[in-house]
């Protein structure tokens, strides 16, 4: 079985606890008198002394009547190399081990453990030690890490947070519009629906955004397979913003940017494949791609169309197999044409928001029950922080029953419309995962620095 060097550190110190705890009993069953001995070795003295003075006198008047004692001679205990006394152990001595290597020190202490009954698949110092000094030992390393444990109102604010979050995302954000799929009609997200009202959109588009269209002209805005001089296939006005890389929110910062800088587009076509198209504009320098990039993707935001989610332009590369079929066949699509058909039902950058609401309200609420039960409880502020791994726990629980809720959604409630998925609640579910990830590896690494530092200290006392 292999163990790892933390595991190895509490056998050993679990056999020695025992050892100690056996030597205290042995201690304690002798129970020596010393004072009372030496009294009693002095008075058996003596009244030797008196018996040998006696025996003397007794002697000597014999000898004067001419009596020869017979029978009466001194003995003496044989000395030398060949007389050894019995020696008889009255109390057993438990077996010390003095090693100097960890693991060897373990798997010794593992013999003796399973000699003395104790689990070994469990950890051996809760077996052997009392439960005082468990408590404490507990309580000295939470002051020194944190403590992560959870209590019963941390499981209820984090079942909480997901039930809440999931209700939002079935009542609120559902799917982004009225729509019927595989016969069977569907009720579209009101607040979505307040978003990509097409009045109020036409209306701030007007007053804010289309005078950045004049100034906004890039390369990589083909609106059909034609103005691509045929090299990209299904290229089409309702989805040539998916299908350009250039408009992503967040890819189009990079490929967009570089776009312009050079004078091309990157699409992705129908069958998954990345395309690059030469155009006749004036490349730029890195600054003025920049505010350009922003300025188009402003001007296009609150048009009919909008703009695809952040990294959705993803999805359409390659030909992965999804879990979805869109027509009464039942044949699974592959996820470029899911994408594209979600694009195409208002899973725009608008939607995205609105999906927003449910990662955002997990986050609200354990954030909001973090500070108030800090406060409550009167901890520390350096202490707070070094229990940062139980905020980052407690969000990737709160987050992953989200998510559960998001897929029994689609797959449940909507009848397995893609439409459905919560793509805001997917996404978070990457830089939570990543933040507890970063989070218990500092902190393994400042429990493993503290241990070093202890054994250091007992081997320099040592």
């Amino acid at each position: 079985m292999t163990r790892r060097p933390l595991s190895h550190s509490s056998t050993a110190v679990a056999y020695q606890d025992v050892t100690l705890g056996r030597l205290r009993g042995l201690f304690d069953q002798i129970d020596v008198d010393l004072e009372g001995v030496l009294l009693r070795e002095e008075s058996v003295a003596r009244s030797l002394r008196e018996t040998s003075s006696e025996m003397d006198a007794v002697r000597a008047r014999l000898a004067a009547l001419g009596i020869q004692a017979r029978g009466v001679r001194r003995t003496r205990l044989p000395t030398g190399p060949d007389f050894t006394e019995p020696s008889v152990p009255r109390y057993p001595v438990p077996e010390t081990i003095r090693e100097t290597d960890v693991e060897q020190l373990s798997r010794r202490a593992e013999a003796h453990l399973e000699r003395l009954g104790i689990d070994l698949s469990r950890d051996p110092l809760q077996q052997v030690l009392p439960d005082s000094r468990i408590a404490s030992s507990l309580e000295a390393f939470s002051r020194e890490h944190g403590d992560v444990s959870w209590r019963s109102s941390d499981w209820g604010v984090v079942l909480a947070a997901g039930a809440i979050a999931t209700l939002l995302d079935i009542v609120l954000v559902r799917i982004p519009r009225d729509t019927h799929f595989l016969g069977r009609g569907q009720t579209g997200s009101p607040l979505t629906g307040w978003l990509q009202d097409k009045q109020r959109a036409a209306s701030i588009h007007a007053r804010f955004l289309r005078r950045f269209e004049a100034t906004a002209k890039v390369p990589y805005d083909a609106a059909t397979n034609a103005a691509t001089g045929g090299l990209v296939d299904g290229m089409r006005p309702a989805t040539h913003r998916l299908q350009s890389f250039g408009h992503d929110p967040l890819l189009g910062f990079l490929c967009g940017v570089a776009d312009i800088m050079h004078g091309t587009g990157t699409y992705v076509d129908k069958a998954g494949k990345v395309v690059q198209v030469a155009t006749g504009s004036v490349p730029v320098d890195l600054i003025s791609a920049l505010l350009m990039q922003i300025r188009h993707l402003l001007s296009d935001v609150y048009t009919p169309a909008g703009l695809p989610a952040p990294l959705f332009s993803l999805l359409q590369l390659g030909t992965v197999a999804s879990p979805f079929a869109l027509g009464p066949s039942g044949v699974k699509v592959p996820w470029t044409d899911v994408a594209r058909f979600m694009y195409t039902h208002g899973y725009d950058l608008r939607h995205c928001f609105s999906m927003g609401v449910v990662p955002g309200t997990v986050e609200m609420i354990i954030h909001a029950y973090w500070l108030l039960d800090g406060f409550a409880r009167g901890v520390d502020p350096a202490q707070r922080k070094r229990e940062t791994l139980k905020l980052r726990s407690m969000l990737l629980m709160g987050h992953s029953l989200a998510t559960s809720g998001t897929l029994l959604k689609t797959g449940v409630l909507f009848g397995m419309n893609p439409l459905a998925l919560n793509y805001s609640q997917l996404l978070a579910m990457g830089p939570t995962s990543l933040a507890w990830l970063r989070e218990s590896s500092a902190r393994d690494r400042r429990i493993a620095r503290g241990l070093e530092e202890t054994w250091e200290q007992l081997a320099s006392g040592l």
